[in-house]
């Protein structure tokens, strides 16, 4: 399929999940208070945080060796990496099952929530990788029955529950978990049909994998500190606390429309570049990297045309001062919009320690930012340091790309 037609789908894919997203979003805020909305962004938060440790960090290399390796070598290399995911699995819900208590009075829920939330975010990692994996083989539409299908289910779930059961916060947060367990059983079944899965695990092949796959753990963590790590300072600094947390989060999922565009764009882009260097291109930057960044801000300039019409017709009236936020991380979502344009020339020449580098870097800036803005300026502090983060971090990957490229093509950008 050509890549236009593979854009147009991703992007059609993404536009009406984001679309479902929101009407979710819009329902919430008319039958719930910003503090329950606050409690749900709380848990979700947590949820991310573990999402790097269960996976061990495996997606990005899984992807990159699917290009490298003959399909037949590659199943017995997918399986050797899902070990590490069951492992992680095991380790953190014993943790969890340990320290239920402290965790259940932080993220402000009852202890039943902590203990399945290991095997929540193991299944949501599952369904990424059958994703990863329809993308690669040039599925769209496949890739599309998991995009959408997840979010129809939530959605359905949500008004059974939230709104037809009242059951507040407790409702949204168990369409979210139920909705990965139905995917999960066909992600699985997926795996079996492509020939991924394997009876023979080998150790040393595993071990080498999860050495390779420890910089993407930091790159995957520093999704938590950059993205949703601010409103635990928002909760704890904010003098509104829990319910700033909800208008703050409403604001970060607004804004994340321009997150899902740019995952949409990553689904043709990435595997685009990844073939054109395998090739034997030589270039500077390809053009598409730039096509890419054009996209990113495009849909910028639609949302901050969009943001008030969304306020004004959608979102409930206690939620109407969470629009500055969704303004301000807009901004930040688009410049990690060009980070991501350049990771992937990183990811491609296997330069982990410079991605490791930069999740480091970023993952240092926002919680400086934050302890030091939050207290001072509240939940807009907050923002404020989201878009300076994510600058910082865009510079620094474009600076590094271009030190690769001089090496490896001795050329100059």
């Amino acid at each position: 399929m050509r890549l236009h037609k593979q854009v147009y789908i991703y992007f059609l894919s993404y536009f009406f999940n984001a679309g479902l997203s929101f009407l979710i979003i819009s329902l919430l805020t008319h039958h719930l208070q910003p503090r329950d909305y606050g409690i749900i962004n709380l848990y979700s938060s947590f949820l991310i945080f573990l999402m790097p440790f269960v996976s061990g960090g495996i997606l990005y290399p899984l992807s990159v060796e699917y290009f490298k390796r003959p399909r037949e070598a590659y199943g017995a290399y997918f399986t050797n990496a899902q070990v590490i995911t069951l492992i992680s699995l095991v380790l953190l819900t014993v943790l969890c099952v340990l320290f239920q208590r402290p965790l259940a009075v932080f993220l402000k829920v009852t202890p039943v929530w902590i203990c399945i939330m290991p095997i929540t975010a193991w299944l949501i990692m599952i369904n990424e990788t059958a994703m990863m994996m329809t993308r690669n083989n040039n599925k769209p539409l496949q890739f599309a029955f998991f995009s959408a299908g997840k979010t129809i289910i939530e959605m359905a779930l949500t008004v059974l529950l939230v709104i037809g059961l009242q059951w507040a916060w407790q409702g949204r947060l168990l369409s979210a978990a139920a909705a990965p367990v139905l995917l999960g059983f066909v992600s699985i079944y997926l795996f079996y049909r492509w020939g991924m899965l394997v009876k023979k695990v080998d150790w040393s092949e595993t071990r080498r994998i999860f050495l390779l796959s420890v910089p993407f753990i930091f790159e995957r963590l520093a999704i938590f500190v950059l993205g949703y790590s601010d409103k635990y300072f928002i909760d704890k600094y904010d003098p509104n606390g829990t319910k700033e947390v909800g208008l703050y989060g409403l604001g970060s999922q607004l804004a994340t429309i321009i997150y899902l565009v740019i995952i949409s764009l990553n689904s043709a882009y990435q595997p685009h570049l990844f073939r054109k260097l395998s090739e034997g291109f030589k270039g500077k930057i390809h053009k598409t990297t730039f096509l890419y960044i054009a996209g990113c801000a495009v849909t910028l300039v639609g949302m901050f045309i969009a943001i008030p019409l969304l306020f004004r017709f959608f979102i409930g009236q206690d939620f109407q001062a969470g629009q500055p936020y969704a303004y301000i991380l807009c901004a930040g979502y688009f410049m990690w919009g060009i980070y991501n344009a350049f990771v992937a020339y990183l990811i491609y020449y296997e330069n982990n320690r410079k991605i490791l580098y930069i999740s480091v870097i970023g993952m240092v800036c926002s919680l400086t930012l934050n302890f030091l803005m939050v207290p001072r300026l509240g939940a807009d502090g907050a923002a404020i340091a989201s878009v300076a983060t994510y600058s910082i971090m865009a510079i620094t990957c474009f600076l590094m790309v271009r030190s690769v490229l001089n090496k490896e093509h001795k050329i100059s950008i």
